[in-house]
This record gives C-alpha cells, sequence and structure tokens, in this order.
C-alpha cells in the first residue's frame, strides 16, 4: 500500500522566478525558438519547481509534488485532453486525434482563420 503523503501543495506558480516559461511562449510565438527549445525550457523549469518544492520538505515522491504544469491554460488543457475544441480548429487536429503544441496557441489565441467569425 501506498503511504498518504505528510504534505502537498495544490499549485505552484509554473511561469518560472523570472518568467522564464512567459519569455519561451512569446520567442516561440514570434518564432525565435523552435518547439523543441520551448519544450527544453519548460522541462528545465518543472524540474526546478519539482527541485524547490522537495527542499521546501514536501519530499521527491510523486504523490507530494502533483504536476500542476500548463504552457498556457489549464482549462484549455483539459478541453483538449478531452477533445472538446471548438469546430472552427477542428482541422487542426491531427490523424491521430491528437492537437500539437503549435496547435494548440492557435487555439488559445485565435488565430488565423480560426478566428471567431464576428
Amino acid at each position: 500500500m501506498t503511504a498518504f503523503p505528510e504534505g502537498t501543495v495544490l499549485g505552484y506558480p509554473r511561469i518560472g522566478r523570472r518568467r522564464e516559461l512567459k519569455k519561451a511562449v512569446e520567442a516561440f510565438w514570434a518564432g525565435r525558438i523552435d518547439e523543441q527549445e520551448l519544450e527544453r525550457t519548460s522541462a528545465e523549469l518543472r524540474a526546478a519547481t519539482r527541485d524547490r518544492l522537495a527542499a521546501l520538505g514536501l519530499g521527491r515522491d510523486d504523490s507530494a509534488i502533483p504536476e500542476s504544469f500548463s504552457y498556457y491554460d489549464q482549462v484549455l488543457d483539459a478541453a483538449v485532453t478531452v477533445g472538446a475544441i471548438p469546430a472552427r480548429f477542428e482541422s487542426l487536429r491531427a490523424a491521430d486525434g491528437t492537437v500539437g503544441l503549435a496547435a494548440y496557441f492557435t487555439i488559445a489565441r485565435g488565430e488565423g482563420t480560426a478566428r471567431r467569425s464576428r
């Protein structure tokens, strides 16, 4: 049986101490970095958050330090996970049903021809 964690945290700022995620996302949007660089930056931030929370006493087990990362928005994450994206973005879904990172941001920002008609 897995022991219940002694403590946990419901959420932790994911943007980074120096707004690294925000800067990386904006650089990705501007085409200054590619998807792999954005993913590398986000992985480093997640690792730093886990290390910081462990140093604060939450321990290193997965149950004490939940994953609360999002590139943009947790509600959008949930919608994409269950496939609840607006019909106007359906063409952004890959053949296997997944939504890639560039498509995710297009949905988030309502960009291009997928903008809501007025």
